[in-house]
């Protein structure tokens, strides 16, 4: 009797409260100015992620938010490594173009100069004789190539292991058959030089190397974007939906990464939804935060659960909203087995109205911003969308690869699941 009481209040909640005014044109507007080269990728290079910020409280203010922090701003800093110069390769007098043929590893140093290529391999690390000799040579002016040692079935394997860790101190490895160009941000300069190429980029004999990578370091002033929107019956209980506004920025002047998925689609819903709320009341207060610096360790919503601009212990709900560009396949829902209850209810919104073709469960994982929510104690999910989409973390995330196909309906979805925790 209990289940069939809730389900008929559930139908009920979502049926009244269905009309919504999602506005897949809007969104597509927010996600291609996120994306645009006037954005510079939403990172540390050019002030990219305030730009960003900027734009989002322009959005929150038009839609009468009630700002939260300072005029919408929640300021807060951190170390990072930056690429604001030259990002350049030449092999034997050939270019080869960052975040295209070749990526660095995170917080990869400063590198200008000519450097020669020395291929390792088992023939090297198995002969003791070859490994002796090349073990004299001065590598200081060496980039050595590694694929063909790495997870290979070696007689000794510890030797592999001192040259991946770069105990012959060569200047840098290499990794040369890459399937895809992925990066990330990082606090701190790595130990030494990491470069990936692209799988047929990097010829088989190299004679000569030129790198011109200026890295720079800065501690980088930043802001989380907050704004509320008074709740009409119970204004002390708090919905929360967020989404992460910073990307990757740029390597070098050139070379910029869009984050079209990652994450401006998630953004673009959380104005959609904050667009929607202006104009439908709430029976609970909402509260919409755009987060910075996701991409280098969840710090903007870490920043805000150690300094909440309202009580953690008063929000009912979270939705964390990432990589929300597809859905074809469905939607994942982390944390599902925290909250299984909720879990069983966000299907049965979904089921009610046919929105997705799959809800699948996924456990606690610290994999965006609603992590430190839940270890505050705060009921929350992160959810992200599948799909044929494989751009993540690359130059190709870009707004024209996006196809929002099932975007209406996980924008009716997230109004439903909300609404039903408000008793609509």
């Amino acid at each position: 009797m209990r289940k069939f009481i809730l389900l008929a209040v559930l139908f009920l909640s979502l049926t009244l409260g269905s009309a919504t005014a999602q506005d897949i044109i809007y969104a597509r507007s927010c996600i291609k100015t996120l994306c645009s080269d006037d954005f510079y990728g939403r990172g540390y290079v050019n002030n990219g992620d305030k730009i960003a910020a900027q734009f989002i409280k322009e959005e929150f203010a038009a839609h009468k938010l009630i700002p939260l922090g300072d005029n919408y701003f929640q300021s807060l800093g951190f170390p990072v490594v930056y690429y604001p110069d030259r990002a350049e390769i030449e092999l034997d007098g050939q270019s080869v173009f960052a975040g295209q043929d070749f990526i660095m590893n995170p917080g990869c140093p400063s590198i200008n100069g000519s450097f020669k290529v020395l291929v390792i391999d088992s023939s090297i690390l198995d002969n003791n004789a070859e490994f002796e000799r090349i073990s004299q040579i001065n590598l200081k002016n060496y980039f050595l190539v590694v694929d063909d040692i790495k997870g290979k079935n070696l007689l000794h394997p510890q030797r592999a292991k001192s040259i991946l860790a770069n105990e012959w101190h060569a200047k840098g490895l290499i990794f040369k058959n890459n399937a895809s160009l992925v990066w990330s941000p990082a606090m701190e300069f790595a130990p030494f030089p990491i470069l990936y190429f692209k799988k047929g980029v990097f010829p088989a004999l190299v004679l000569k190397m030129e790198i011109k990578i200026d890295a720079a370091h800065k501690i980088h002033g930043t802001q989380n974007v907050i704004g509320m929107i008074k709740g009409k019956a119970q204004p002390d209980s708090f919905i929360v939906f967020t989404a992460h506004y910073d990307h990757l920025g740029m390597l070098g002047k050139e070379t910029i990464f869009p984050g079209a998925n990652d994450n401006a689609s998630g953004v673009a819903m959380l104005l959609d939804l904050a667009k929607h709320y202006s104009k439908n009341p709430p029976a609970y207060s909402i509260v919409f935060i755009a987060f910075a610096a996701e991409e280098i360790g969840l710090i903007g919503s870490y920043y805000f659960t150690q300094n909440p601009l309202v009580e953690l212990k008063k929000i009912s709900l979270l939705i964390n909203m990432d990589l929300m560009s597809t859905g074809d396949e469905g939607l994942t829902a982390v944390n599902a087995t925290e909250y299984p209850d909720w879990f069983n209810n966000l299907k049965m919104c979904n089921s009610i109205g046919h929105y997705l073709p799959d809800i699948a469960p996924r456990g606690k994982a610290q994999n965006s911003d609603h992590y430190y929510f839940t270890e505050a104690g705060v009921p929350s999910f992160f959810f992200y969308l599948r799909g044929n989409y494989h751009h993540y973390h690359d130059i190709e995330d870009t707004y024209e690869a996006l196809t929002l196909s099932k975007y209406p309906e996980t924008f009716q979805l997230m109004v439903d699941f909300a609404n039903m925790r408000m008793g609509r």
